[in-house]
């Protein structure tokens, strides 16, 4: 038997997950998947000490970012890349690199930056934000709060010119960030004559969410 206090429970419940699927469904922006297929994405870095500047490449690059022209500033996922895909021109300094003093990348396989939002958010026009991410990086098992200026540009309908035959957009993003490596204990306050302290890192990445 259906009481009127049944009754009441089943209407409030029915009016939760009514709004639970309204904002569902009314719930502006997509999920862009960084993991590049055409192999395109990559960061750069750059480290210039006294005696030696080192520069290098990583384009080992996944995570998915949630995005919304209509709110920018509140942007928020995860970008990781593997520690493996990190090359140097020297051979024998990447082995350094791969070592357990540097990034050991047989203990830590990977490094992570948590976006959390966008501060300082200017819509520069035609689908083009600047920003700076704001987020935590984890690196070597230490998190640390970073941040990164950066550009991000939202070409609607453009997921074709990268994937043919796909629908959908793409989110492109650059920007630059500095990473402290003591702060991260790689190889902290050693070599600093031939390994700057600050590695200076420049972002070029592009996202695809599929419609």
């Amino acid at each position: 038997m259906i009481t009127p206090k049944t009754y009441n429970m089943k209407r409030i419940l029915g009016i939760f997950a009514g709004l639970s699927l309204a904002a569902s469904l009314f719930a502006g922006g997509a999920i862009f998947d960084f993991k590049d297929p055409s192999g395109v994405s990559n960061l750069k870095f750059d480290m210039t000490a006294p005696v030696e500047s080192i520069s290098g490449t990583a384009d080992g690059i996944t995570g998915s970012v949630h995005f919304d022209a209509a709110h920018p500033g509140e942007t928020k996922g995860s970008l990781v890349v593997s520690t493996s895909s990190i090359m140097v021109p020297k051979s024998k300094m990447r082995e350094h690199i791969m070592g357990a003093m540097w990034m050991d990348a047989k203990k830590y396989p990977e490094l992570k930056f948590e976006l959390t939002n966008l501060a300082d958010v200017k819509d520069a026009g035609d689908g083009t934000f600047k920003g700076k991410a704001k987020g935590v990086m984890t690196l070597k098992g230490v998190a640390q709060e970073l941040d990164a200026v950066v550009t991000i540009k939202h070409l609607v309908g453009k997921l074709g010119a990268k994937l043919p035959g796909k629908k959908g957009d793409l989110l492109v993003v650059s920007g630059t960030l500095v990473v402290n490596r003591d702060d991260f204990n790689i190889n902290a306050g050693q070599k600093l004559d031939k390994v700057a302290n600050d590695i200076h890192i420049a972002l070029n990445l592009v996202g695809y969410a599929e419609m």
